[in-house]
């Protein structure tokens, strides 16, 4: 099983060497995560293995797109040392999408400079398509973003309880983007592999599926994503807020916000807001079945975030 780390800025390049060790400015979430996922890592495995990939960008906000200058930084300190290179991309709009396409343009020049593959991670069905088309030697991989399963954490674990049944189980752990309809549509374009939340109620995937590279994200799960971002409009009058794009101040890199509903009582995992994204949080429980369900597969990945994405 091959083993990457999840980097959203240049200055969080240096702790991919070692993710198990404190980083800078760790909140109190992310330093439990860190202990959760690395404890269940060697429950599983024994030993904590060096990550060989790390994947650079944000899967989540248009917004937090780097700049040319950044991605090459990243892709310099990828190839010195030694970590294989992902570039991750979120939903574009088209005020962003020139960026973004300056972006895979250098991109597809060094990887054809340097003879060395470079992944582009997709959660944009029109960033796939024109990916696919202007640069088709470029790898593709789909985004978590793009599978939609049920990620709710006030009802996902009622999806494997004990009583529940089996066929019911089964349902719940599938994705459409293994469906012949789905293979057919992906079929011409150079997919090389697909990313999924580790789901509360667990993954199924079969060994035909496996084939390909299939990279489990922990540990933080995606519980919801959009434009209207809650923390760009914090600052907002009342009779503004979520009305049209908030201006972004880069608030979500001050502010983290847990969500608790009165309701359920019963929820076992907590849920994070960041920027536009909501994310339910792993136990060491989950990451365990996560990381043994990537042991049995041949390409298996497990992508372990430094921080709370956004």
């Amino acid at each position: 099983m091959k083993f990457a780390v999840a980097v959203q800025s240049v200055r969080d390049l240096k702790f991919a060497k070692e993710p198990w060790a404190p980083i800078d400015l760790q909140n109190e979430i992310e330093t439990e995560m860190q202990s959760a996922f690395f404890g269940a890592w060697k429950e599983v495995f024994g030993e904590v293995a060096a990550p060989s990939r790390i994947i650079f960008g944000s899967e989540f906000c248009q917004h937090r797109l780097p700049t040319v200058r950044a991605v090459n930084k990243a892709l310099d300190y990828c190839w010195k040392n030694g970590f294989e290179f992902s570039f991750a991309t979120s939903y574009m709009h088209e005020e962003k999408f020139q960026e973004l396409a300056d972006i895979l343009a250098v991109l597809d020049e060094q990887m054809k400079k340097h003879e060395k593959n470079i992944e582009i991670i997709v959660n944009d069905w029109g960033v796939y398509f024109y990916t696919k088309k202007r640069f088709p030697e470029l790898d593709l991989v789909i985004g978590r973003l793009l599978n939609k399963s049920i990620r709710d954490p006030r009802v996902a674990h009622y999806y494997n309880e004990s009583n529940a049944p089996e066929e019911g189980k089964e349902f719940f752990k599938k994705t459409g983007l293994f469906s012949q309809s789905f293979r057919q549509f992906l079929g011409n374009g150079r997919v090389t592999g697909f990313e999924f939340d580790q789901l509360i109620q667990g993954n199924s995937l079969s060994e035909e599926e496996a084939e390909q590279t299939i990279g489990l994200h922990f540990p933080f799960g995606c519980t919801a994503s959009g434009s209207a971002c809650m923390v760009g409009f914090i600052d907002m009058d009342k009779a503004d807020k979520f009305r049209g794009d908030p201006e972004c101040k880069q608030q979500c890199q001050r502010y983290v916000f847990e969500l608790k509903n009165k309701r359920h009582l019963d929820m076992r995992n907590r849920v994070f807001q960041k920027g536009n994204s909501a994310f339910y949080s792993h136990d060491s429980g989950l990451v365990r079945m996560g990381l043994e369900s990537l042991q049995a597969m041949k390409n298996g990945r497990a992508v372990y975030s430094l921080r709370i994405p956004v």
